[in-house]
């Protein structure tokens, strides 16, 4: 479940970029051409990484090792009931 978080942020992340280029080209397009003067492009600025924090990164961390043990314990599990089935 808690890795729906990351993909519900991302989706947010898209969502906002679209809202606001959207925002860009309508201010673009109202804008009056007279009043406008030459303006050098912006810089481009690197978009923002995802924080993450300590507590949901050990979220992560604690479910994969939490299935890995569960699939460990099967494999135990199957060899010992082979082991009897051999012999």
């Amino acid at each position: 479940m808690a890795k729906k978080t990351r993909k519900v942020l991302k989706q947010e992340s898209q969502q906002r970029a679209i809202q606001q280029a959207q925002a860009n080209v309508n201010t673009v397009n109202n804008a009056p051409a007279a009043a406008e003067a030459p303006v050098a492009a912006a810089p481009q600025r690197a978009p923002k990484a995802e924080t993450v924090t300590a507590a949901q990164e050990f979220a992560f961390v604690k479910s994969d090792v939490r299935k890995s043990l569960t699939l460990a314990g099967v494999l135990i599990a199957a060899m010992l009931a082979l082991s009897f089935v051999v012999r």
